[in-house]
């Protein structure tokens, strides 16, 4: 408690939700927005493992996109000119009219803690009706315009491990501003079990890595 209490406290993030690293946050985070086999994830092509292992672990389709020349974030200008070209917006959601599959979200890196301009990020991304999910890995203490990193989309995820900006060894967390999701990723990261005070009963798939 104290440790989540830290992280809201630096990051300006209401509600925080540790995990056992970032890789099971982020899949934990994709589990718990519904990304299944008809979902395509936007991913950056500069980014490590962690983020296509958990788009493939919940059997959706990595999608990458390109990175600025001079920058590693991404490169919103070529993405918009891309969206324009593959995709449609269909019952509120984004389709890509090549594959047919929904376009659920996009993973925006921020790459050895160096902030993407992701204020443009975030609003290409509302018109076209992706998710934003940050991906905060190496961005604890990173600002964009005094605002704190993982603070901008629907959620975004954060690292301990061993290289990492502060390091436990391992685990993770989960950020978010949106209480009911908190909830979510609170019930799913603790097996999905109902509270009781003796049965085990559990209502959902859920993880305890």
């Amino acid at each position: 408690l104290l440790f989540e209490k830290s992280l809201k406290k630096l990051t300006g993030a209401k509600y925080v939700t540790l995990t056992s690293s970032g890789s099971t946050a982020l899949h934990t985070v994709l589990s718990a927005t519904k990304a299944n086999n008809d979902c395509e994830i936007l991913i950056p092509n500069l980014n490590y493992i962690a983020s296509v292992n958990a788009v493939l672990t919940c059997k959706a389709i990595p999608h990458f996109i390109d990175t600025e020349k001079n920058s590693p974030g991404i490169d919103i200008s070529k993405l918009e000119i891309y969206l324009n070209k593959i995709a449609k917006i269909k019952k509120n959601k984004c389709i890509n009219i090549k594959t047919k599959k929904t376009i659920h979200s996009c993973i925006v890196l921020h790459p050895f803690g160096y902030p993407c301009d992701i204020e443009r990020v975030k609003k290409l991304l509302k018109k076209w009706k992706i998710l934003l999910i940050e991906d905060t890995a190496e961005a604890l203490g990173s600002y964009y315009n005094s605002k704190h990193l993982g603070t901008f989309g629907h959620c975004s995820i954060l690292s301990f491990n061993g290289n990492k900006i502060i390091t436990t060894g391992g685990g993770g967390a989960i950020l978010t501003s949106n209480r009911k999701f908190h909830k979510l990723v609170n019930h799913i990261s603790t097996t999905a079990k109902i509270k009781h005070q003796y049965i085990f009963s559990h209502d959902q798939h859920g993880f305890n890595y």
